[in-house]
């Protein structure tokens, strides 16, 4: 029959206390992060023991805590006393059975430990201390107290809602990033669950500084009264690009003087060509009404005869009644009318599709730099690994034969030498130029062998990743700086890291598989950005 023993607590020399002989326990699997814990912080969860009187006791819980701190020569350590009056033998076995059993034992989730870890940082203890007295890198105590000071209310919410307890450090820190924007979190949880989560990390982050930069590009528009279209797709009907206008002259137009047009206003400019997502395009809303026109295109129609067919030329008045002159020339009028908005309907619909087209490709380049972004986080963990995977060596030393175009590119200059710092992790100057010198310090002092390959395979792929590096890259449509060329060495690269383990993305996969961008969907959005703001203009 089981009962509930009296207890009480006291602090107990170690030699007073003996295991227990009934203990089925064999291996106490004393490792040294253990033992060393041990040594560091004591016994911090009291054993178990039974008073055998004359000072001494008998373990019941606790083998492994007894063991270590005798191995570590610690004097005393916590323990709760039964009364040996209230205990039956058989318990011993029944109480090893629910310790040990791992359905009843739980241990704490990431985020838990990391709550715990910035708690004792939080309350005065240095990072060195905690890393020291809980067996971790001081690296990890630093990001664990970002995750934890990061995370608030909200996306604690969204997380546990998610029932994402698998998430690591480094994924709680990130997810911190965002911590304002719990819709981010929710995308962010998701994509963990479908092993995409780096690639929606880029996009959510490329989004965040996409609408900081235009925020202030929005306000600055508003203070000089420039009317900003949030949405290409939202423009009037007649709207024309500004640099396809010119003027009556067949002059092109002047986009400052142009500020002066009544139709003038502008259109966030999302082609990424010179890497400012705040960048803005000019637009006419209604180029004919303000004496613009597209080159090459007739000037508007005019109600001069002798723009009409000779055989519609007025007659002689001798032979024509005045009620015959007006009939002819309303018709006249209306065909006029007819060309024109002929015309006019043909240049706004071809406008629309030159919208459309715009949209689809500034949805394009958004997601392949996203890919770019995330492909290059997982070269960079791949090149700090201390062991190769089998095939690399292999792979470098036949690039290196076979001498493909983007690896004879390779001339030590500011582009590929940029990519390659970054994906060795060398601090350097953004936008200067190495020399051979200061390239040969690059591999590290003593480097091994299994480091030289890395460097080696370091420098193909930046010649590689320098190859397909114009963010339109994806494009079927062989825009003038792309050539199917550059599409094919890219299916090559790209093949080969699948192989090595990395997940590639939807765009990438249209690359390989030398398939279409399909746009996301605004209401599903699997390429990772937020639905774009409703169609509406700002400014003045």
């Amino acid at each position: 029959m089981s009962k509930t023993p009296a207890l009480r607590a006291a602090m107990l020399r170690v030699d007073q206390i003996r295991p227990n002989p009934r203990n089925v326990r064999r291996n106490l699997e004393l490792d040294d992060e253990f033992l060393d814990s041990i040594a560091a912080n004591g016994v911090t969860v009291p054993v178990v023991v039974v008073d055998q009187g004359d000072e001494t006791y008998e373990l019941k819980m606790g083998h492994r805590r007894h063991a270590a701190s005798r191995l570590r020569n610690v004097e005393e350590i916590p323990a709760v006393i039964l009364d040996p009056d209230l205990r039956e033998a058989a318990e011993d076995y029944i109480e090893q059975l629910i310790e040990n059993e791992s359905a009843y034992r739980r241990g704490l989730t990431p985020l838990e430990q990391a709550d715990a870890l910035f708690g004792a940082v939080s309350e005065g203890k240095s990072a060195e201390e905690v890393a020291r007295r809980t067996g971790r890198a001081v690296d990890e105590i630093t990001l664990a107290s970002q995750a934890s000071k990061g995370l608030g209310q909200r996306s604690r919410t969204v997380i546990e809602a998610s029932e994402a307890y698998d998430l690591d450090l480094e994924v709680l820190a990130a997810l911190g990033e965002f911590d304002d924007d719990p819709e981010a979190v929710e995308r962010l949880v998701r994509a963990h669950k479908t092993r995409s989560f780096t690639y929606r990390l880029s996009q959510e982050r490329e989004a965040r500084a996409e609408r900081i930069a235009r925020d202030g590009r929005r306000a600055q528009l508003r203070k000089d009264g420039i009317q900003l279209w949030e949405d290409v797709k939202s423009l009037p009907p007649r709207a024309q690009w500004l640099e396809e206008l010119v003027n009556a002259n067949g002059d092109a137009l002047d986009p400052a003087a142009h500020t002066r047009c009544p139709g003038h206003a502008v259109v966030w400019d999302d082609s990424g060509a010179d890497g400012d997502v705040a960048a803005v395009a000019a637009v006419c809303l209604n180029p004919s009404a303000n004496g613009h026109r597209i080159p090459r295109s007739e000037p508007p129609a005019s109600a001069d005869a002798e723009d009409l067919p000779d055989d519609e030329q007025e007659t002689d008045e001798e032979t024509e009644t005045d009620e015959e002159a007006a009939e002819r020339a309303r018709e006249k009028a209306d065909r006029l009318k007819e060309a024109e908005a002929a015309r006019a309907q043909a240049e706004a619909e071809a406008a629309a599709a030159r919208r459309r087209k715009h949209a689809y490709n500034t949805a394009g380049n958004r997601a392949y730099r996203a890919a770019t972004e995330t492909r290059r986080a997982w070269l960079r963990d791949l090149i700090a690994r201390k062991t190769a995977p089998k095939a690399l060596a292999g792979w470098v030393t036949q690039t290196l034969l076979a001498a493909p175009k983007p690896v004879r590119q390779w001339d030590g200059g500011l582009g590929r030498t940029r990519i390659l710092a970054e994906l060795l992790g060398v601090d350097r100057a953004e936008d200067s130029a190495s020399t051979a010198g200061e390239r040969i310090t690059w591999t590290g002092g003593n480097a091994t062998p299994t480091r030289l390959t890395m460097v080696n395979f370091a420098i193909l792929a930046a010649c590689y990743e320098k190859r397909m590096d114009p963010a339109n890259s994806w494009r079927q449509d062989s825009p003038e700086i792309d050539t199917e060329e550059i599409r094919a060495d890219a299916r090559l690269w790209l093949r080969f890291l699948a192989e090595q383990g990395y997940e590639l993305s939807p765009i990438e996969l249209n690359l390989v598989d030398d398939t279409s961008f399909v746009e996301a969907a605004d209401t599903d959005q699997p390429e990772g950005l937020p639905a774009d703001e409703p169609a509406k203009e700002s400014g003045v």
